[in-house]
Formats: C-alpha cells, structure tokens, sequence
C-alpha cells in the first residue's frame, strides 16, 4: 500500500502543478475551456515529429499538434488535409499538391508550400536526427528525388521510383511528412517546439509529469465529417497527457475523476460505475514471441518449429486476452483489409511432434532465456504462459525481466535468444513485414532472412492493385509460418476506460486516443 500511496502522491502533483503557468499562455477563448486528461504509463522524450527518439506516446501527442498534406481514415484510406486535391502522373514518380487555402500556422503565419518543402527537406537532413528520414531517402520508403515548390499554393515531390504507400507513409502516425513552420528551429536549426497546423497548440511539457495542449483558435477545420484523423478537426477542450507509470495509480487516478481516460489494466479494470464506460477496442499492435535465429540452438529451424508445436497458441490468447481477441498467426491485422483466411492459418499443438523435433535439433535441455518486462503487463503474461506450456515439451526456460528501455535496446542490438515483445501498429502490411524481414547481418532488428520472401515484397512497392497485393501478403505469410522466424500470436485488445463527463470520444484501431471533437462537461 506504501508504495501505491506514494505513486499517487507523486500522480496527485502531476496532475495539479503548473496549472496557473499553462493557463497564463492560453488565448482568452481557450482558457475557458475545460481540460481533458489522459493518462500514459511513458513521457514522450521529444516534443519533434519523427525523431529518432520519438516513442508512442509522442506519436499520440503530436497527432493534435501537426498535421501533413493527407490524413487517415477510419478505413486507412487516405483524405484530404493541407492539400485540397492531388495528381499522380502516369510512371507513379512525381505527385503535384494544391494547397488549401487560408489555412494558418500556430504563430500565424499562412501555410504556403514553401514551408512544406522545408519540412521534407528537414527530414531528410542527417543533422535532423529523424528516425523518419529512411521512409523519405529510399531506405525503407519511398526515395525522394526532389521537392519543390511551382507556385505558393502548389508542391511537387518527385520520387526515383513508384512508390504504392507514398501518400499513407505522409499520413502515417509514427512518421508523418509533419508540415512545420521554420520557427519551430532557432538559427542555428536548433529544436525548439512545433509550431505546426492542428487543433492544438504545444503548451507546457514538464518531463516526467505532464504535458499540456491548448486549443489553436485560429483552426480552421476543414469541411468533410470527422472521419479517423481527417475531415473536421475541432478543438472542444484544452488537453493533458498526464504520466503516471502505475497501472494501479493511473486506475484510482482515473476513479477518483483526476484523469477521464485511460488504457484500463485488462486484468483488473475498473469496477463498473455510472460515472463511466468501459470500452473495448481491438487495436493492431502485434504482440509476438521473437526467436533469436543467430542463436546456436535456435538458430536451427526444427527447434523453433518445436517451440511452435509445444504451444496452444488458441488457449493461450483466450486466456491473456479473457477472450476479448483470437489467435493470428499472421503479421497482417485482423482488422485490416488484407487480412484473409490465409493469415488464420498458424500452430497446433502437437507434443509428439516437438518432441520428434527437438531430438534432431540436438536439445539437450540447455535453459532458453526469455525476456520480457512489465511496462506492457500483457508481454510479461505472455512470457509466463509460454514458459508453463514449453515445460510440458521438455524445453527448460527462464524468463528475465527488463525495464522496457533496457529490452528495447536489446531487441535493436540483437542481444536476447527469445522475447516476448510488442511493436506498435503498421497501417500497412508491407511496412510491418519490411521491419522484420532482410538480412539480418546488416540490421539487428530484422527477424527474418529469406531472400525470396523479400523479393516477394519488394515486388509490391510500386503495386497498388489490392488484389495482388492481398496476394503478396498471403505467400509472405505461408513462408513465415514455414521458416518460424518468430510466432505472432495476437493484434492487442485493449480496454479503454472513459468517464462519462466526455461526450464525442471513440475508439479506432490505431490506440492512440483522438481528444480532438471531443467535449467535456
């Protein structure tokens, strides 16, 4: 009790301080405002699009804050944002933007596409430390030839090659083409703030505690229904991200009316009450059990196919889940287009036969390391209930947890035989297979060499006929269940707990809450 007593002191703090000193650098319009508050177990580290060391929460926060030339639908489709209307020419190369017009930045300052050039260029400058420059220079994205500028209301990017998700990698969370003012750097290119186009200005950050948005009242929303993150965007309410790393702390911060939304802990939820809805969401963050294939033993396939076998994948999603999600073998979504009854086919348990193949990897019951870590409660239930069921097959593990930093960092180096381990979602299939597919001697990260599975890919990526690429995506996956590079095992379901007093909020399949059109009593 000691130590959730203090958490929440340290919650109690968070939430109240500074309070004044946000509200002193709102409009007047704003500042009447009421407040939401969300809470996130993470700070964000930065406060600019697409660093290198941008993590989810800063990928929600700045959803507000900036926005590009395209948005997302609720589809994963992509609509019009700063640009109004857009032509591709006939080879798929060059794309030419005609800018909406009257549109304004938070200083005031009008949109024009100079300010957009100068934001693609920023990211794909070295110096900028974008962990996005590589979906703009070719090295996992499109390759940017050129970007510039025919007219003050009209853009041209020219591409070396088609490139089929051009226009969702602009619209995407994580790695937006984020259209900033240059103010947002100082003279000498030095970080300062955003100072982009969305509903929402940046207010206060202070680190570890809280960080605060103030409504933009000079946003203007465009004219189509709020349709995912495009159409009409209205600022109803000021908004703070409040961190409160406990699971515990964040549920009686949320109880007791601190906070009014939170990503509830599925295994102990709040009660019900009339003061507020528990909202489920199926979200597309894969969840996957990692086999490092560098390892001696797991290196070789029938020990992995053996880890496969030994586990009842079904049972063990239902019974992390409670139920709320099934079993996917598969890297593509369940709620993606794409997704096909090719992707549900994976695993059966079959004791027998890992047995049969453990002998002729030569197990000799050497203990396997799993790590894993606690900041994502459902990656360490996954370790523990891999770890019972591999027992039942002979396979001795041990389950070694991490700070979640220390495992990222591991996961990024290669340093681990296997984990238990969440990515965030990729809108697109192809994105996600090209992070864990290529060779391995030249990234750590990638979890799959198979040089036909990547000839396969990069056969897709000037291909935007979705029949093929569905195609595409089911032998990508009959492959990957073949080579057992790692077992997915589910897309996250998540429990959204939302107080009452908000009106308009509603969950979709990326997680990340969208507080913009949303009210508070």
């Amino acid at each position: 009790m000691t130590r959730i007593s203090s958490a929440w002191l340290a919650v109690a703090l968070a939430i109240g301080a500074g309070a004044a000193g946000a509200a002193g650098v709102m409009a007047p319009a704003a500042a009447a405002l009421p407040e939401i508050r969300f809470a996130d177990a993470i700070d964000t580290p930065t406060s600019m699009p697409g660093h290198r060391s941008r993590n989810t929460a800063t990928d929600g926060i700045l959803l507000h804050v900036v926005e590009s030339l395209v948005a997302l639908r609720s589809d994963f489709s992509v609509g019009p944002m700063l640009a109004d209307s857009w032509t591709i020419s006939p080879d798929g190369r060059t794309y030419d933007f005609k800018l909406r017009k009257g549109v304004r930045f938070h200083n005031g300052a009008p949109v024009t596409s100079a300010e957009v050039v100068w934001s693609l260029q920023r990211i794909l400058n070295p110096k900028s430390e974008s962990y996005c420059r590589n979906q703009y220079d070719g090295s996992k994205g499109a390759r940017v030839v050129s970007a510039s500028a025919p007219a003050p209301d009209e853009v041209r990017i020219v591409l070396e090659q088609p490139y089929a998700l051009l226009l969702q990698q602009m619209a995407n969370i994580q790695c937006p083409l984020a259209v900033l003012h240059p103010s947002s750097v100082d003279a000498n290119g030095k970080w300062i703030k955003p100072v982009g186009t969305g509903p929402y200005m940046w207010g206060e950050w202070r680190k570890g505690q809280y960080v605060q948005l103030n409504a933009f009242t000079g946003y203007m929303p465009r004219e189509e229904k709020p349709d995912g993150l495009a159409g009409a965007k209205r600022a109803l309410a000021n908004l703070r991200f409040v961190v409160i790393p406990d699971a515990a702390s964040q549920k009686v911060a949320f109880m007791s009316g601190q906070v009014d939304l939170i990503v509830a802990d599925s295994q102990n939820p709040p009660p019900p009450s009339p003061s507020w809805d528990i909202v489920p969401e199926q979200d597309m963050d894969p969840n996957a059990l990692l086999m490092q294939t560098g390892d001696p033993l797991l290196g070789k396939p029938e020990m992995r196919r053996a880890i496969a076998l030994s586990l009842d994948l079904p049972l063990l999603v239902s019974s992390l889940s409670n139920g709320q999600t099934r079993y996917n073998p598969s890297l593509v979504p369940l709620v993606s287009p794409y997704y096909s009854p090719v992707h549900a086919e994976g695993y059966r348990k079959d004791l027998a036969q890992a047995k049969q193949l453990l002998a002729q990897a030569g197990y000799k019951g050497e203990t396997i390391r799993i790590q894993t870590n606690k900041r994502y409660p459902d990656t360490y239930r996954l370790a523990v209930v891999v770890q019972n069921m591999l027992s039942k097959s002979g396979i001795r593990t041990e389950i070694e947890v991490l700070e979640w930093a220390t495992q990222v960092s591991n996961f990024r180096s290669g340093k681990f035989q296997m984990m238990a381990f969440t990515y965030s979602a990729r809108i697109d299939p192809s994105t996600m297979y090209g992070d864990i597919l290529g060779d391995k001697s030249r990234s750590a990260t990638l979890q799959w060499t198979n040089p036909e599975a990547s000839g396969i890919l990069a056969g897709i990526k000037g291909e935007t006929d979705p029949a093929m690429r569905r195609a595409a995506f089911e032998e990508l996956h009959k492959r990957m269940v073949a080579d057992v590079p790692l077992l997915h095992v589910n897309n996250t379901p998540v429990l959204l707990a939302v107080s009452k007093r908000l009106h308009g909020f509603a969950p979709w399949p990326l997680r990340r809450p969208r507080l913009f059109n949303v009210s508070k009593d």
